[in-house]
C-alpha cells in the first residue's frame, strides 16, 4: 500500500505552493507528478527500501526502466 502523499512531499522538499494531488506505487518504487502555481512536466521518483522506508531517489521527466535496475515494464518508464 502507498502512503499518503504529504509523505512524499517532505521526502523531495516541493517548492512552496506546490504539492503531490497522488501517489502511485510499483513494487518498491513510487512516482508523483507535482502540481503548484508553475508549469511541470516531470515526475518525482521514490524508491522503499527496507531499513531506511522511503527515500527521493530523483526528479525528471521519463525513466529508462534499464538504467534503474529493472527488467519489467513500469508504469513510469519509458521504452525505446
Amino acid at each position: 500500500m502507498c502512503p499518503p502523499a504529504k509523505e512524499f512531499e517532505k521526502l523531495a522538499d516541493l517548492p512552496e505552493g506546490w504539492h503531490f494531488p497522488s501517489v502511485k506505487c510499483w513494487k518498491s518504487w513510487a512516482f508523483a507528478a507535482p502540481e503548484g502555481p508553475g508549469v511541470g512536466d516531470g515526475i518525482y521518483l521514490f524508491r522503499y527500501v527496507s531499513s531506511k522506508g522511503w527515500r527521493y531517489h530523483s526528479q525528471g521527466s521519463g525513466y529508462m526502466c534499464e538504467d534503474l535496475g529493472i527488467h519489467e515494464p513500469a508504469p513510469f518508464c519509458q521504452y525505446p
